[in-house]
Parts: C-alpha cells; sequence; structure tokens
C-alpha cells in the first residue's frame, strides 16, 4: 500500500517506533479494531475504480489514491483537484504541549509521493497537480449522496458508459461551463473553484504510537 519516506538518514528504520521501516501492506483480514482480527475480508478485484473527490480529500483519501496507482489500478476521478498532502507525522507531547511536526512523506510501491499540489482531472486547470483521467464537476448540494442524479455520481457513470464528460458542472445557483471562464471552457478546461475552509483535523493525516 505504502511506505512512510523520512529523511535519508532513516531508511530501514522508523525514527519515532524505533521499529523497522516496513511497507504498510493491502491488508486482506481484519486488525480487531471493531471486529475480532484474522477474518478474511471481501475483494473485488478491480482493475478500475472511480474516486469522487472535492478539494476538502485530503490526506489518507489522496493515499487510497495514490497507493492503487502504485499497483497498477486505474483510477478515475470525479469531482475537483484534492487538496496534496502527501506527508504526516506522530503526535509528540512536551510539557502539557503536543507538537505535529512533519516527519514523513507517504509513497507508493513504485517509490511517488510528490502530490502536494493534489490529484486533478485532466480537465482542470490545475498547476502542478497530478493529472488523472476523468471529469470535472462541482460538488453537488442539491441531491443526496448516492442520487443518480447527483452530478458527481451523474458524471462517474457517464463515463464509465462511453469515456465522455458532461460539460455542465452543476453547483449551487449556476448553470455554469467554468464559472464564466468561456476560454478555458472552450478548450476543456476549468477553473479551479475558491476551496472551503476545514478543520486541521479533517485535512491531517495523524498516526498513533504503539502502546
Amino acid at each position: 500500500f505504502e511506505v512512510l519516506q523520512f529523511n535519508d538518514q532513516y531508511s530501514n528504520e522508523n525514527p519515532i517506533t524505533g521499529g523497522d521501516n516496513d511497507p504498510i501492506p493491502f491488508y486482506d483480514q481484519t486488525l480487531g479494531f471493531s471486529l475480532s482480527s484474522e477474518q478474511d475480508l471481501p475483494t473485488l478485484n478491480l482493475s478500475r475504480v472511480f474516486v469522487i473527490t472535492t478539494d476538502n480529500t485530503c490526506s489518507a483519501s489522496e493515499s487510497i489514491i495514490n497507493s492503487l496507482r502504485g499497483v497498477g489500478v486505474e483510477v478515475i476521478q470525479i469531482g475537483s483537484g484534492t487538496c496534496g498532502k502527501p506527508y504526516g507525522f506522530y503526535p509528540t507531547d512536551n510539557c502539557g504541549t503536543t507538537f505535529f511536526s512533519v516527519q514523513f512523506q507517504s509513497v507508493n510501491e513504485l517509490g511517488f509521493g510528490d502530490y502536494a499540489d493534489g490529484f486533478a482531472t485532466e480537465q482542470e486547470d490545475a498547476v502542478g497537480s497530478v493529472s488523472l483521467p476523468g471529469c470535472f464537476e462541482y460538488d453537488d448540494y442539491l441531491h443526496a449522496i448516492g442520487d443518480v442524479e447527483e452530478d458527481m455520481l451523474k458524471a462517474a457513470l457517464a463515463y464509465r458508459q462511453d469515456g465522455s464528460c458532461p460539460y455542465s458542472v452543476g453547483g449551487i445557483g449556476d448553470t455554469k461551463v467554468g464559472q464564466g471562464d468561456e476560454g478555458a471552457a472552450s478548450k476543456g478546461l476549468i477553473s479551479r473553484p475558491a476551496p472551503m475552509a476545514r478543520g486541521a483535523w479533517e485535512s491531517n493525516r495523524i498516526l498513533s504510537l504503539p502502546q
């Protein structure tokens, strides 16, 4: 699934835990968090997956995208560009204050983890982002999650059918293609909407120390 990459002084050792820096596998059995351990997990054995994203898609969610790509699974992205956070840390307590300093970068089976500008679809004009096949769509607050008329799910179903993207990118109060950017729209490029504020706990990947 991934490897935690520290600096060049620590290739085979996790300097925080003191243990071996072993790759994290794709688990095929439960680990005992809410179920008893060592129960077989279901598998879909898919060669292609669709991910629905917004600018609030961060950290561990991006790690899933990167890790699947690292083992040859084709990832189709529907939505807007992700926030870009391949980094993480262990909380460290000191005299009543907890520090969260960046300590590692997550890399996949191919050794890739450079997505600090996020993942974005080929339609989106997102400089620096890792480009993925798929469709740009705004988040649709007018339909429930799972409703086939919800813009992002609708786009995913259309792309699955014939590989095309609808250019009507829904959202609250606009009809729009490209938020008024007709030049970008004519080229199939759509500007990223302004990001929504999110709390630190929603965007940071925090690992706990073993007890």
